[in-house]
Order: structure tokens, then C-alpha cells, then sequence
């Protein structure tokens, strides 16, 4: 077989020599990192973007999400906000908003996190102007029920960030929040 000689950054390929030590042969573990980039670019995707997707699943599981189909999730929380009402399902949805917000611990985390865990969003953005937060998501699949509780989860993530809600407008598929954060005393 024949072999090509690679140019790489010392340290890089340092590192790459120690990290193959332990798993067998430079020549090995180089060959299987080149043919896993490959891989991706033949699916359309970068190296950096796969890793990227698994870090954010990974992140996912270590919070306690799990995987549900969103019909399944989207009519439990129909079902549940009829049967427990309105007050017990925005507290739950609340509760467990602060729980997240608590564990991502800043905004830019929890933006991450809700763009990668939440594939039913078709859009989202936290801008963060001196005292000010403004939160905005849409999802043509929300019913109004589930925008409802859904803004009850992000306005809960944003309380435990230390944000008070100032504004809400909330409409099938559209969340625009706006929160200030109180002044140090």
C-alpha cells in the first residue's frame, strides 16, 4: 500500500502521537481520523459539525432529556394541561425551566442548548442589551397550549438566570419575551 507523507502543526501532532500510543499505531488512528472526515463530507458535513451534534446530545442526556416523538409530547401536554389545568401544568413547565436554567448557568449556554435540544424550533434568539433580554422563538408546530407552557419553561430558565419578566407576548407558535435583570443593591 502505498502512503502519503502530511503536513500537521507540531503540537497537534504531538498530541495525536500520545493519543494513538494508547490506542495502537500513529499510522491507525491518523488513517481513521482521515477516513471519518471523509465520511462526513460525503453526508454533507464537517468534522467539526458531527462532533459539534454529539457534544449537544450528549449534553442533552447529562441534563435528563429524553428522545419523544414530538406528536407524543405535543398531545400529552394537550391531554395534561385539560386534566391538571392551566395553574399546575405553567408551574411544572416553570419549575423544571428553572431547573435548566440553573444547570446551562448563562444565556449563551441555554440559547446553545435550546437550538440543539429542541428541533421543533424553527427559530430562537436571546439578545441581551445592558439590563435587558429579549427572547424570541417560533414554531409553526406549537399548538397554543404547548407555546403556552413552553414559554413558561423559558421564562423559568431565565428566573433562574436572575432575569424578571417584563413583557410577554405569547401567540400560537410565537414567544416574545422580555426580561430585566434587577439592579445589585
Amino acid at each position: 500500500m502505498k502512503r502519503k507523507m502530511l503536513a500537521a502543526r507540531l503540537d497537534l501532532a504531538d498530541k495525536i502521537s500520545e493519543i494513538s500510543s494508547r490506542k495502537g499505531t500513529l499510522y491507525d488512528y491518523v488513517n481513521e481520523i482521515l477516513e471519518q472526515a471523509i465520511r462526513a463530507e460525503e453526508i454533507g458535513l464537517s468534522l467539526k459539525t458531527v462532533l459539534d451534534d454529539r457534544w449537544a446530545v450528549k449534553a442533552m442526556k447529562d441534563a435528563g432529556f429524553i428522545l419523544v416523538p414530538e406528536k407524543i409530547i405535543y398531545d400529552l401536554a394537550e391531554a395534561a394541561y385539560k386534566r391538571v389545568g392551566k395553574e399546575k401544568m405553567s408551574m411544572l413547565w416553570h419549575e423544571t425551566g428553572q431547573w435548566y436554567g440553573h444547570y446551562y448557568g448563562d444565556l449563551k449556554k441555554l440559547e446553545a442548548a435550546v437550538k440543539s435540544c429542541f428541533w421543533d424550533v424553527s427559530e430562537f434568539r436571546i439578545l441581551e442589551e445592558k439590563e435587558t433580554v429579549v427572547l424570541t422563538c417560533l414554531s409553526s408546530k406549537f399548538s397554543a397550549t404547548y407555546t403556552e407552557l413552553f414559554s413558561k419553561f423559558l421564562e423559568g430558565a431565565l428566573n433562574a438566570l436572575g432575569f424578571n419578566l417584563n413583557k410577554s407576548e405569547v401567540s400560537k407558535g410565537i414567544i416574545n419575551l422580555r426580561f430585566v435583570k434587577p439592579l445589585d443593591k
